[in-house]
């Protein structure tokens, strides 16, 4: 038999604390990147679709209140990209930076639950469950 000190534990290994924070961290940096990068292109198509729109406070206020288009759903922002709306890319990049935590949540529940550490598998499973929870009443709500 050999020794536990000696096993070699493969790609199963559960994560170490500092390697749940790693990979928790490389998401939420992957998450804000993408965010500023959709929220980027988002702007410069807005910005050469309808440079008037970008001219002032006021000319902004006026072109958004003019706007009955503007996307208050996934199925308007999705049809928005699809049209190439500078508005529906920048709501997009929004969304990804509002979903960044919670796809940090969702990868730090996994990575607790490989690890065996019921407790935080479960601390993150709430913090989860009540976020999304959030986001359902008020989708049911608006």
């Amino acid at each position: 038999m050999i020794p536990p000190a000696t096993r070699a534990y493969g790609a199963l290994t559960p994560p170490s604390p500092r390697g749940v924070r790693a990979v928790v961290g490389k998401v939420l940096h992957a998450g804000v990147l993408a965010s500023a990068a959709i929220l980027l292109t988002g702007y410069l198509v807005g910005l050469v679709a309808e440079p008037a729109a970008f001219g002032s406070h006021s000319a902004e206020q006026a072109h958004l209140a003019a706007r009955a288009s503007f996307p208050h759903s996934l199925l308007a922002v999705w049809d928005g990209i699809g049209h190439g709306s500078g508005e529906a890319i920048i709501v997009a990049g929004v969304l990804v930076l509002i979903l960044t935590p919670v796809a940090g949540l969702v990868t730090s529940a996994v990575a607790f639950a490989r690890r065996r550490d019921w407790l935080f598998t479960a601390i993150s499973a709430t913090v989860l469950s009540v976020i999304l929870g959030s986001f359902v009443v008020g989708w049911l709500t608006a």
